[in-house]
């Protein structure tokens, strides 16, 4: 009785394996993009007013070095030779809004959960990220994509230009580039992959 489960089971499993994206998606994307991310001090409204002016003064810092960018390692480039000025306008920020923060500016490798920038749903996994922590970096976190320039695009309400979105669909293979833009459908794969490897380990 089990054998014929089993096998009805594994059957099912193929079936579902044919409308699902294969696993490198994500790797896709992240070796082809860099996030920026600001950590408040933490939670308090004043806190997380300033997250977002320092957000500003450090894409307006950024605007002219990233400005001739064409991949994600020029961005690095660019970003890890002015890490010390990137800092300094964020010090600067602090400063001019009264508080006595410090401020770590670092190019580092972290893990993002699923993140939604306008019509674009960004899956859960490690990227490359420009990460700027705030005094204590407790706060709620604030994010965009440095490249291609999603920032500079409208910080405000996430909206995504049309140049950025060329920039990402030559970037990245076409399915890949649809499923990004598929919204809650891809949260609901990925836990369709999560149920498979839940019932293979078993």
């Amino acid at each position: 009785m089990k054998r014929p489960l089993i096998f009805l089971c594994l059957a099912f499993c193929g079936v579902l394996l044919m409308f699902v994206p294969d696993k490198n998606y994500q790797r896709e994307i992240s070796d082809k993009i860099l996030r920026f991310h600001v950590i408040a001090n933490s939670d308090s409204f004043q806190d997380q007013q300033l997250k977002i002016q320092v957000r500003d003064a450090i894409l307006d810092f950024l605007r002219e070095p990233l400005a001739q960018c064409e991949s994600r390692e020029e961005c690095e480039a660019a970003v890890l030779e002015n890490l010390s000025g990137i800092e300094a306008a964020a010090l600067a920020c602090v400063r001019q809004q009264g508080y006595d923060y410090s401020v770590d500016a670092a190019l580092t490798n972290q893990y993002f959960p699923e993140k939604t920038y306008g019509d674009m749903t960004f899956p859960r996994g490690f990227y490359q990220a420009l990460t700027v922590d705030i005094g204590s970096g407790r706060g709620r976190n604030w994010w965009c994509v440095l490249f291609p320039s999603l920032c500079f695009t409208d910080a405000v309400t996430a909206d995504v230009g049309e140049e950025s979105r060329e920039t990402l669909e030559n970037t990245l293979t076409p399915q890949t580039y649809e499923t990004l833009l598929e919204g809650a459908h891809v949260q609901i794969r990925f836990k369709i992959w999560e149920i498979i490897d839940h019932l293979f380990l078993k």
